[in-house]
């Protein structure tokens, strides 16, 4: 394991501020990789480097472009920083790019920054001092409200040992990125080393990954290995959260992982078309946002186009803050708590951005659904750990304990940790690897008594419903319908005999139109003796129905001593008087064959063997080749 600080550090302001010249005066490295860069003198793309500071810790910078033609370049390296520094040239001041980086930093929750005023050459002290004090009223009510002033000169190299010095002071105060939860791998850039394949980079969020690990790429959910890993330009075997990384991937081509795709731990995180959002519209911001606005939407380095849908409020003033859906043309992978930036759609400048509360929402919102969208995400914003859990549980129940690493922003084992605990406090139920709320389960439980009682009042004579018979109208959850039967089993509501579900005290009886059907259907099996009318023929004699002759079948079976063989029933005297035959038969012979049991009976052999084969199963007779012996039980 690597037992170094890693601390990722970006830049931010306008064109031609010195972002570039500083960079290298810090480090020695040329972040303008391009011919283009070079030739018009200004950072289009990203660039990378790293600086070790004083104390060991290892520092990863980025050059973000300054110009506003390519301010989603800059949106794409500003995600995951640590730190900024925020530059403004001495002898220009506060510019309007230096307002939109600004803006930037803020939506995407830089927590720390060093404002860096470049060029100190150019400029005499007392205008020196005029740029500061213009720097400090601009960052007012910013992250960087109180932060350090550092002027320095990338030429002569002024005041650079002293950025240097307090950039160590700020990194050994900086918690390190969490390496405990899933690998998330924001692509920045993608490309092709002869001998290699394809290599991918970017700013290591969260997680680790090893060489040889098998990983995801999203949205396109194309599993691939890690052949190997360079960190600051050196091969490792392992890197961790906070750590600028180029991956070697096995088995894919260049075109096919890119900037704005994610390299996760596989399963664990699924693409989304729609987030539901708290949403800051900057001060600066020249727009008033109302429901359908059309935006650029940047989430880590990827950009979407979209339309916002006002939650709690009709419009948006610049300054305020709303819940708010955002609805996008191309899928992105969402992570709760993560930060976003919006552009307005034409002109595309930045006019803010905010937090994701629900990065898979469970529906579309609309009007009518507010109040539902007002309770979940204002649960998620307010509660606790557990609320927040139960706030997504009721409205996209089933969830496996999985699904809240990405919902809630937990790392696997805090998402089982937080599933047991929801469990165990009654608040949630799991069934299948899959939770349900408690209330769920108590609707179920509710929804089994309803069937029962609403079966004894239609179909008195019946026995109650097999579990079969209760998953079949219910289509539930197989095991979750076992948990509520059983508490309903334990609690005394309901009984179970014989294979039949029942509420607890209940007793078949012929009631309702059974009254009737049942003693005709008696009538007419007794009447037929050995050769009975099937039940289809029985229920075109009484114009009941084949249906309720069934159930009046199994009653005389379970209740009344009759027999079923195949669509017959055998009334209790008949079946008697059969056995006695038997009984007179094997006190003679041994043996019975088919031909003398037709003859004791009077029936064909169509019946005769369908009976036969009855009575072998209640051992009162045992099959022995073509003919019968007597059974055990006779």
């Amino acid at each position: 394991m690597q037992s170094k600080k890693f601390l990722v550090v970006g830049t931010a302001g306008h064109i031609d501020h010195g972002k570039t010249s500083l960079i290298k005066a810090l480090t020695g490295v040329d972040t303008d990789r391009w011919e283009e860069e070079k030739r018009r003198g200004m950072t289009i793309d990203l660039g990378f480097a790293h600086l070790e500071l004083p104390s060991g810790v290892l520092a990863g910078i980025v050059d973000v472009p300054g110009h506003e033609k390519f301010i989603k370049n800059m949106l794409a390296g500003a995600h995951g920083l640590d730190l900024v520094l925020f530059i403004v040239a001495a002898d220009e001041g506060v510019m309007p790019q230096t307002k939109e980086h600004l803006t930037v930093c803020q939506s995407l929750g830089t927590k720390k920054g060093i404002v860096v005023l470049t060029k100190k050459d150019l400029v005499d002290e007392e205008w020196l001092e005029l740029v500061k004090e213009e720097v400090k009223e601009f960052v007012k009510g910013s992250f960087l409200e109180g932060a350090p002033i550092i002027a320095v000169s990338s030429k002569t190299k002024e005041g650079i040992e002293e950025l240097i010095k307090e950039l160590d002071r700020i990194a050994l105060e900086t918690e390190p990125k969490e390496s405990r939860g899933i690998l998330r791998l924001p692509v920045d850039r993608s490309f092709t080393v002869k001998g290699f394949g394809t290599v991918i980079t970017g700013t290591l969020l969260s997680g680790r990954v090893k060489v040889g690990d098998e990983v995801e790429i999203l949205p396109a959910g194309k599993r691939v290995k890690v052949r190997g890993i360079q960190v600051h330009g050196k091969r490792v075997e392992e890197a961790l959260a906070g750590q600028r990384t180029a991956l070697n991937l096995s088995d894919v081509k260049k075109e096919e992982v890119g900037r704005g795709d994610l390299i996760a731990s596989p399963g664990y995180l699924k693409p989304a078309k729609t987030v539901d959002v708290l949403v800051e519209l900057s001060k600066e911001a020249e727009t008033i946002i109302t429901p359908g606005f059309k935006l650029h939407f940047h989430h880590l380095t990827s950009e979407a186009e979209g339309e916002l849908y006002l939650i709690d409020k009709e419009e948006l003033l610049p300054g305020e803050k709303a819940l708010a859906q955002i609805r996008l043309k191309e899928e992105v992978v969402p992570v709760y708590g993560d930060r976003f930036v919006i552009r307005n759609y034409s002109p595309a400048t930045v006019i803010g951005g905010g937090e994701i509360l629900d990065p898979l929402p469970h529906r579309k919102f609309r009007k009518r659904f507010q109040g539902e969208f007002r309770e979940k995400l204002e649960g998620i914003l307010k509660g606790s750990l557990e609320e927040k859990a139960l706030a997504h549980l009721r409205l996209k129940e089933p969830l496996s304990p999985k699904e809240f690493v990405q919902l809630l922003g937990l790392t696997p084992k805090e998402a089982e940790e937080l599933s047991e605990k929801l469990v165990e406090a009654g608040l949630a139920v799991k069934a299948g690897g899959e939770l349900y709320t408690a209330e769920k389960l108590k609707a179920l439980k509710e929804a089994i008594l309803g069937l029962l009682k609403e079966t004894h009042e239609k179909i008195p004579i019946a026995e109650g419903l097999t579990r079969e018979e209760l998953r079949s109208k219910l289509k539930e959850n197989r095991e979750l319908i076992e948990i509520a039967v059983k508490e309903l089993l334990e609690s005394g509501e309901v009984e179970e005999a014989e294979g039949f579900l029942r509420l607890k005290g209940f007793e078949p009886k012929e009631e309702g139109v059974f009254r009737e059907l049942v003693p005709k259907v008696e009538k007419l099996i007794k009447e037929g003796g050995f050769t009975p009318p099937s039940v289809k023929e029985i229920a075109q004699i009484t114009g009941a129905g084949e249906e309720k002759v069934n159930t009046v079948a199994s009653y005389l079976v379970r209740r009344k001593g009759y027999h079923r063989v195949g669509e017959l029933l055998i009334s209790p005297q008949a079946f008697e008087r059969i056995k006695k035959i038997l009984k007179e038969h094997f006190s003679r012979k041994e043996s019975l064959s088919i031909g003398e049991f037709k003859d004791y009976l009077g029936v064909s052999r169509k019946f005769a063997i369908p009976l036969l084969e009855y009575l072998d199963l209640l051992k009162l007779t045992e099959r022995k080749g073509n003919e019968r012996a007597r059974g055990k039980r006779l």
